[in-house]
């Protein structure tokens, strides 16, 4: 009978160690997965075709793709006319300016609000 070092039986047995641990992993995010996916489903993604067929653009995230739906159906029924995809990109650029703005003025007021409260000046 052949005898193996002990170092290779400490190795096997660490092995199996990580393989059991493995599959626990493996079962624990699925599950986890399964569980964020009850909670917090995830939007269906819209055919890039159809995004690009109704607004003109066909990379928004969900934010821009609400401002975009808006912004075309008010278009259409205050002006009559479907916007073209540069008026599309150049409204989405105007209102990320103005949000950007609108933010950058409230964090200078709570800095400011912050300040006098707590006598810093």
């Amino acid at each position: 009978m052949r005898r193996f070092p002990r170092g290779l039986w400490a190795r096997r047995r660490a092995t199996r160690a990580l393989e059991g641990i493995q599959g626990q992993l493996t079962q624990q995010n699925t599950l986890l997965a399964r569980i964020a996916d009850y909670l917090a489903p995830l939007e269906p993604l819209r055919d890039p075709r159809e995004l690009k067929a109704t607004t003109g653009v066909d990379h928004l995230d969900a934010t821009e793709l609400a401002l975009v739906d808006s912004f075309v159906a008010r278009t259409e029924t205050e002006q009559g006319h479907t916007p073209t995809e540069e008026e599309i990109l150049t409204y989405l650029a105007d209102e990320q300016t103005v949000d950007l703005h609108t933010r950058l003025r409230d964090r200078e007021a709570e800095v400011n609000r912050w300040v006098t409260q707590r006598g810093v000046r």
